[in-house]
């Protein structure tokens, strides 16, 4: 049986041992033990260290003998504040200093249990000093079973309570400001050696995320590590993730690439090879994966079944000197483009001189309509179309004739980049020669150039027409009567002609198999052996 003593507040004695850190604000305690009493006595141990019978040590009830001293100096200092005289005062303030406590010898040597048991229900404790009692009471020697009985918190809350002490100050110091709380810190200590993970995760504003994303990444560095290990067992060469790798990389990946016979390259034959190598790629979505490339296909003779960015030094040696061509060109047509600007001066400077070319706006409009649109982005348009004050029936024919003869100019001298007509360039150059301009070399060699461009077009256009109309001949010539079901290939392709790489015209009926055996009876029967193909005729 427990004894229930009243004691002077000045023989009552701190735990050494005391969980709070701060005991936090106690005025409206004191305020409220003013009005109403202690409504809860202190537990209190006698004070076995010194063998002072009369001194009794607190283990439960800090706040509450903070809160009376404060409300006795209240008291003390303010009476009339709660409407006490000065008397009565005094008589409040030594019923106070009598304190109801709970003498509890049964509880000495257990006073971190006390503390978190009394305290952690309460809003008194935060989860550094529920830890630090956690910790303590393991320090007494009892096993974590016993303290969670005792305190009714989880096992698990008492195991990571005994992390705390070995993680890092941040770790630590996370969990002292709240940031953290106790069920969040154990999964910290699997991070205790990686300060740089550590600080990541204390940076986040969802710890758990951040934990489960470290896992993550250190599952990935461990798979990424195992497979390197794994390939080099095996004899690969392995090589880091080659720049802009494989969008523009010189590297390509082995079954992208075909030897000289045309087949694929696979890991198997050409991986191990000299020129071949591997990188791993740590970052492929279903884990780490090996890549496995050849560092440069043209110098070991393969070919790229798939174009990338990659351009060679070859390659880009060819583009710059075009480049520089195609400078050098257009330096030479714009000097040429003054001395012609003067010619095109004398055919529609005036309204006079462009009355003179109405045949020029005729054709120009009625051949190719769509280039006058050009026009205005001839470099001499501001000077020879002008700005038109009074459109005059002269000077709408002048600025008709000009649009027309600047927009065909600007088209024969290459303006328009992405579609050149060479019809109407050469055209042009064809009529300024005719009109009495001596062309310079550099318009003449241009000339040419559209000239050639057109050639080959026309040509490619006259190979293709020759083309289908042998596909076609050699359709009229085929014998369906004497064709054996079995040579028409699948969509009426016929082995061995040109139309075998397309589908026989939609017009020409293909006989059936039944269809070409009645034809055959009927012709062994008197209708003659050219019966089937003249009818194909």
């Amino acid at each position: 049986m427990h004894a229930m003593l009243t004691l002077h507040v000045d023989e009552l004695v701190d735990l050494e041992r005391d969980l709070r850190a701060d005991r936090g604000e106690i005025e409206d305690l004191a305020v409220s033990i003013i009005e109403l009493g202690l409504l809860e006595p202190l537990i209190v141990v006698p004070d076995g260290s010194t063998g002072d019978a009369g001194r009794y040590v607190i283990h439960a009830g800090h706040r509450r003998r903070d809160a009376i001293l404060r409300a006795c100096a209240l008291l003390a200092t303010d009476p009339q504040r709660f409407g006490l005289t000065a008397e009565h005062a005094a008589a409040r303030i030594e019923a106070l200093q009598q304190v109801p406590c709970l003498v509890r010898p049964d509880l000495a040597g257990r006073d971190a249990l006390t503390q978190i048991a009394e305290n952690g229900e309460r809003v008194g404790l935060t989860d550094a000093e529920r830890a630090r009692g956690l910790q303590m009471a393991l320090d007494d020697g009892l096993d974590i079973a016993t303290i969670a009985r005792a305190t009714g918190v989880k096992p698990a809350t008492v195991r990571a309570a005994q992390k705390v002490a070995a993680l890092p100050d941040a770790a630590r110091e996370a969990l002292d400001s709240g940031q953290v709380g106790l069920d969040e810190i154990a999964a910290l200590d699997e991070f205790a050696d990686d300060e740089k993970a550590l600080a990541r995760i204390l940076r986040s504003s969802h710890i758990e995320f951040a934990v489960a994303e470290e896992r993550r990444k250190r599952q990935r560095a461990a798979d990424t590590a195992a497979l390197r290990q794994r390939l080099a067992d095996e004899g690969y060469t392995i090589v880091k993730r080659p720049k802009d790798f494989p969008y523009s990389s010189r590297e390509t990946e082995l079954d992208r690439l075909s030897d000289e016979d045309g087949r694929t390259l696979t890991v198997e034959a050409h991986g191990k090879l000299d020129g071949h190598a591997v990188f791993i790629d740590a970052q492929h979505y279903g884990g780490p994966a090996a890549v496995h490339i050849c560092t440069d296909p043209e110098a070991h003779g393969h070919t790229r079944r798939f174009r990338n960015g990659y351009v060679s030094p070859a390659e880009a040696a060819a583009k710059e000197a075009e480049a520089q061509l195609a400078r050098e060109r257009a330096e030479q047509m714009a000097a040429a483009r003054e001395v012609r600007a003067k010619f095109l001066r004398s055919l529609i400077g005036s309204q006079k001189a462009a009355a003179k070319h109405l045949d020029l706006l005729c054709t120009i409009t009625a051949r190719w309509p769509s280039v006058l649109d050009d026009a205005h982005r001839h470099p001499y348009a501001g000077q020879l179309l002008g700005e038109v004050e009074s459109w005059t029936p002269g000077r709408l024919q002048q600025h008709a004739v000009a649009t027309a003869v600047l927009a065909i100019d600007w088209i024969a001298e290459g303006g328009r980049r992405w579609r050149i007509d060479e019809d109407a360039a050469l055209w042009w150059w064809q009529r300024l020669a005719e009109l009495g301009y001596d062309l310079t070399p550099a318009e003449i060699a241009h000339r040419d150039r559209q000239q050639a461009t057109l050639d080959q077009r026309r040509a490619a256009e006259a190979a293709e027409e020759t083309g289908n109309e042998q596909d076609d001949e050699l359709a009229d010539e085929v014998d369906w009567q004497d064709l054996d079901p079995e040579d028409v290939g699948p969509e009426g392709r016929i082995p061995g002609t040109a139309s075998d790489a397309s589908p026989v015209d939609d017009n020409t009926s293909v006989p059936d198999q039944h269809e070409v055996e009645a034809s055959r009876d009927s012709g062994s029967s008197g209708s003659g052996p050219d019966t089937g193909r003249e009818r194909a005729a």
